[in-house]
């Protein structure tokens, strides 16, 4: 049988770049859905609550998943992974299908539609901490250390994604160029797991 803890530090490593890819999404979805309903102070509070409400639902279902299929975690992050990576590619075209459908619904409906819009891929994205959390826990057997590594490193990955998605991403691609270039890190962080997986 496997040992986890022979796989846990490339693991943490990948988690760096799958929060670099999803601050990319996030900025990118708001700029796309500003462009939608608007850019005042309700549609921006109800896009970034939207946006951290599926993150919180995510981590509940990855509770649960990490559970029901407690000796196949590796391979259940490169599924979430490869699917976020899969919403992203298509997610422009998704956003703007479903904000020409609701353009002119009330102000009143805008949390449920963005929430329809973003539900899926923001609660994958909340799901992969508590998975690999659980599967660090088997390798250290210490919550506290297996979240505070995870979160780190997860964490700062979302803000070197800040910097470059503001900066040269922004400056140099399209909203769809980038929006590739985070599917293709989600790729890549599921493809470089399952390697590792199978080479240890």
């Amino acid at each position: 049988m496997l040992n986890a803890s022979v796989i846990s530090k490339p693991i943490i490593r990948l988690f760096f770049f799958s929060g670099f890819a999803a601050i990319i999404y996030q900025i990118v979805w708001q700029r796309l859905l500003y462009a939608s309903f608007g850019t005042n102070i309700e549609a921006i509070t109800i896009i970034v609550s939207v946006f951290m409400f599926g993150l919180g639902l995510g981590s509940l279902l990855g509770g649960y998943l990490s559970r029901k299929f407690n000796q196949r975690l590796i391979q259940l992050f490169v599924t979430i992974e490869t699917a976020i990576g899969l919403f992203g590619i298509c997610s422009k075209f998704f956003i703007a299908t479903v904000s020409n459908i609701f353009i002119n619904y009330h102000d009143a409906a805008l949390p449920l539609i963005i929430f329809m819009l973003l539900c899926i891929p923001t609660m994958a994205m909340g799901a992969t901490l508590p998975i690999l959390v659980t599967y660090l826990f088997k390798s250290n057997r210490s919550v506290e250390e297996s979240v505070s590594k995870l979160y780190y490193v997860n964490t700062l990955g979302s803000a070197v994604a800040c910097f470059l998605t503001i900066g040269p991403l922004f400056i140099f691609l399209t909203l769809t160029q980038v929006l590739i270039f985070a599917a293709v890190i989600n790729f890549c962080v599921a493809g470089l797991s399952v390697f590792t997986l199978k080479s240890k």
